[in-house]
C-alpha cells in the first residue's frame, strides 16, 4: 500500500517555504508532502476574500485524490478556515461511495481554526492588507526561535489580505473526515485558550465529529519549525491510524 501524501497549508503572512523544514522531515522517512502557496497571504492587490485560496485547496487536494492518493491535510492557524471549507466530498468514505479511490484520510489542525460550517469573524467586511512588524513577529509566530533564526524567517513574511478573514465556512471537513488537533501550550495564553475553546465546542455534547486525538505540546506557534522532527513523527504516526 503506497503511502500517503502530506497536504501542507500555511497560515496567514507565510508562504509555503515556512514548512521547509517539515517537508526535509517527511521526505527523510519516505513521505510525499505538497505546500500549495495560498493567494490571500501575499497578493497584490489584496484579494477581497478567502475563494482562491479555497480554489487553490480544492484543486491540489482533486489532483492528488484522482491519481488515486490517500491524503493527509495538515493546516496551521488561519488555514483551517480554508482547508475546512474547501474539502467536502473529497474524504475517503465519500469517494469510495462512489467506487473511486482516494480520497483525504486524516486531518491535523495545528492551533487552527476548527469552526462549523456557517463560521463569520464578522458580518462588517473590512479591505486591505494586514502586515507583520519584524519585532513583533517573535511574540505572534516564533516564541521559542533563536533571534537569528527569527531574522531569517520575517524576511518571508507576507502581507495578508484582511477581506480573507471575513468570508464564511460552508463546509466543516472535521465533521467527516478523522481529526486529529495539536495544541501549542507555549504560544500566546489568548491563542492557546481559543484554541483550547474551539476544540470544547466542537467536541460538546450533541455536536457531531471525528476528532480522535487532542495532542498538548511546549512549543510556539509554529512547531514545525521549531520542533520539525517532532512534528513530522506526530503527522506520520497519525497518518498511519488511517491508511
Amino acid at each position: 500500500m503506497s503511502k500517503p501524501v502530506f497536504v501542507l497549508l500555511h497560515g496567514a503572512g507565510h508562504t509555503p517555504r515556512c514548512w521547509d523544514r517539515l517537508v526535509e522531515e517527511l521526505a527523510k522517512a519516505g513521505y510525499e508532502s505538497v505546500a500549495p502557496a495560498l493567494p490571500s497571504s501575499g497578493s497584490t492587490p489584496p484579494t477581497p476574500g478567502w475563494s482562491t485560496d479555497v480554489e487553490v485547496i480544492l484543486n491540489t487536494v482533486t489532483n492528488l485524490v484522482g491519481k488515486e492518493h490517500d491524503i493527509v491535510v495538515v493546516m496551521h492557524s488561519f488555514s483551517g478556515l480554508t482547508g475546512g471549507t474547501a474539502l467536502d466530498g473529497l474524504d475517503k468514505e465519500s469517494r469510495a461511495s462512489k467506487n473511486l479511490g482516494g480520497g483525504v484520510v486524516r486531518l491535523i489542525y495545528v492551533v487552527a481554526f476548527l469552526v462549523p460550517k456557517g463560521f463569520q469573524h464578522s458580518p462588517h467586511v473590512q479591505v486591505g492588507i494586514v502586515t507583520v512588524r519584524p519585532e513583533d513577529a517573535k511574540s505572534m509566530f516564533y516564541q521559542e526561535l533563536d533571534d537569528g533564526i527569527i531574522a531569517e524567517l520575517v524576511k518571508d513574511l507576507q502581507p495578508q489580505s484582511f477581506g480573507a478573514f471575513w468570508s464564511k465556512t460552508t463546509h466543516a471537513a472535521w465533521r467527516h473526515i478523522p481529526t486529529i488537533y495539536i495544541i501549542c501550550e507555549a504560544d500566546r495564553p489568548t491563542t492557546v485558550a481559543a484554541a483550547q475553546y474551539l476544540v470544547d465546542s466542537a467536541k460538546a455534547p450533541g455536536v457531531s465529529h471525528k476528532i480522535d486525538n487532542l495532542i498538548k505540546v511546549d512549543a510556539g506557534h509554529s512547531p514545525f519549525i521549531s520542533k520539525s522532527w517532532w512534528t513530522a513523527s506526530i503527522l506520520i504516526e497519525e497518518a498511519n491510524k488511517s491508511v
